[in-house]
């Protein structure tokens, strides 16, 4: 599906050429006006109303172009009907499963002797769920590779997946096998939750199913084929009279060409646009993005089972007292000025030195997703802090996950876009050591040159974060999985 932008003033669109049907109009329109022309100059006959031929003809004719007015614009108005219903089905199927996820992850027993057992069910759950979105897509979609990503499925029985191969409504039987995973585990007291209450996941995946059939519906029952046809008949029969009628009503031959190319032009894009969103299942420029919505569910799943996402972040009104933060941004920034992030003196004393975190706080009123120190650091050691060589190592142990050590690539994108982007070079000695094998002796010997410097874990963290903003599309899973990682590693400062 194309993203577009309007411009200023509105006339951006003009310029875009993708997904467009203006071009398939032109073909029809620029030689019905050019023929318009050619008759108007080469049929010597009285012209407007002196025209004996075409007299009487304008009555008849303003009634036929007002039934194809009517023709197309209803075909329209069902068109984009069934586009949006489309587009409305697809969200509140992905909506009332993630909601169905949500509510299970929710039920799933505190038992320390249970987890487990509630680990292997939430895994399972999530594979279960990104197997069923895919064969809804996959038998919603007409697409030329229907191959879609899904969560790793190796776990799962073969025979069984043999078995849903040859079912004649995939859907219907991973639905039943995800129905039948939560019985089994309110059965096996995974799931503590009264049976009232775990029945409105059942009615969302339920209503979901439901979605799916109603997209069903649109896709496989077409606009009814009569007025498709009747409707192509009359707009050829349209490009046939109109350049005989304007020829001899219209007196000059150049306002006769441009009235007939600006109606032609319409009819035809009109009818243009009616044929490409009546059906938006499969790949051109205008369909649905049915690949981005499979990964971004997936995504969904993937970040769900994480620990802080099913965990209650812990709370603690003596923190508050301290920080007050009034502004959150979509990057997850809380910045403003002192009204709007506030620490109070009055709850906790400010120290007046420079390295204390209340006093960096007050001065620079930024909290982010990156502001956080990993507590094996000296207590006394501020975010602003510029750490030596041993406690930023220990930093940098806490936030580069080890399970990246061996992604060459992705290491080399660091070591050039992070340790080595802006005025102050971050020292990263561990890091060094594993880029220096792996890459060029320059880039190595710039590596080693950046050892000498010292950088604040502040810095850093703030370098990696705009760093995984602008992630380079080539290296978009091991990022995903960097900036989940990191997200998994950072904490809020536990001594405020």
């Amino acid at each position: 599906m194309i993203d577009y932008k309007h411009g200023n003033w509105g006339m951006k669109v003009l310029l875009m050429w993708r997904g467009s049907v203006i071009p398939k109009a032109l073909v029809w329109s620029i030689p019905c006006a050019t023929i318009t022309v050619l008759l108007h100059v080469f049929w010597v006959t009285a012209k407007g109303d002196s025209s004996t031929e075409m007299e009487g003809i304008n009555t008849i004719y303003s009634g036929y172009t007002f039934v194809i007015g009517f023709l197309i614009v209803f075909r329209s108005n069902q068109a984009y009907s069934r586009f949006w219903e489309s587009v409305t089905l697809f969200h509140q199927i992905t909506g009332e499963w993630t909601s169905a996820v949500s509510n299970l992850l929710s039920f799933c027993s505190p038992s320390e002797e249970k987890q487990p057992e509630v680990e292997e069910f939430r895994q399972y759950l999530i594979r279960l769920l990104s197997l069923l979105h895919c064969n809804a897509l996959q038998t919603i979609c007409d697409l030329a590779d229907d191959t879609l990503e899904v969560l790793n499925l190796g776990g799962i029985d073969a025979e069984s997946l043999l078995h849903l191969r040859t079912s004649p409504d995939r859907c219907e039987i991973v639905m039943l096998w995800i129905e039948r995973l939560i019985v089994e585990a309110d059965r096996k007291k995974t799931l503590e939750v009264p049976p009232p209450i775990l029945s409105r996941a059942f009615q969302e995946l339920s209503r979901g199913m439901v979605s799916v059939t109603n997209v069903r519906k649109i896709r496989k029952v077409p606009f009814p084929f009569p007025y498709s046809q009747y409707l192509s008949y009359m707009l050829i029969i349209h490009w046939f009279l109109t350049p005989l009628v304007a020829s001899q009503t219209v007196l000059k031959p150049w306002w006769a060409g441009i009235i007939v190319f600006v109606v032609s032009t319409s009819y035809w894009t009109l009818f243009y646009i009616a044929q490409e969103i009546d059906q938006p299942f499969g790949e051109d420029a205008n369909d649905l993005p049915v690949r981005d919505m499979q990964r971004e569910f997936n995504a969904k799943l993937e970040f769900f089972v994480q620990p802080l996402s099913w965990t209650v972040p812990p709370f603690s009104l003596d923190v508050e007292e301290s920080v007050q933060v009034k502004v959150l941004n979509s990057s997850f920034s809380f910045r403003g000025h002192a009204d709007e992030v506030s620490v109070s003196r009055s709850s906790r004393r400010i120290s007046a030195g420079p390295d204390d975190i209340f006093t960096t706080i007050a001065k620079d009123p930024v909290l982010s997703a990156s502001f956080f120190i990993p507590s094996e650091l000296p207590k006394d050691v501020s975010v602003n802090h510029r750490l030596e060589l041993p406690e930023l190592r220990v930093f940098l142990s806490q936030l580069l996950p080890p399970e990246l050590e061996l992604n060459t690539s992705l290491w080399k994108e660091l070591e050039s876009k992070v340790l080595a982007g802006g005025p102050a070079e971050p020292d990263t000695d561990r890091l060094g050591d594993r880029v220096a094998d792996k890459v060029t002796d320059k880039v190595a010997d710039k590596v080693a040159d950046l050892r000498s410097t010292r950088i604040s874990p502040h810095e850093l963290s703030q370098r990696l974060a705009s760093y995984l903003k602008a992630r380079p599309p080539t290296l978009d899973g091991e990022l995903r999985m960097l900036d989940q990682l990191l997200a998994d590693k950072f904490r809020l400062l536990e001594r405020i």
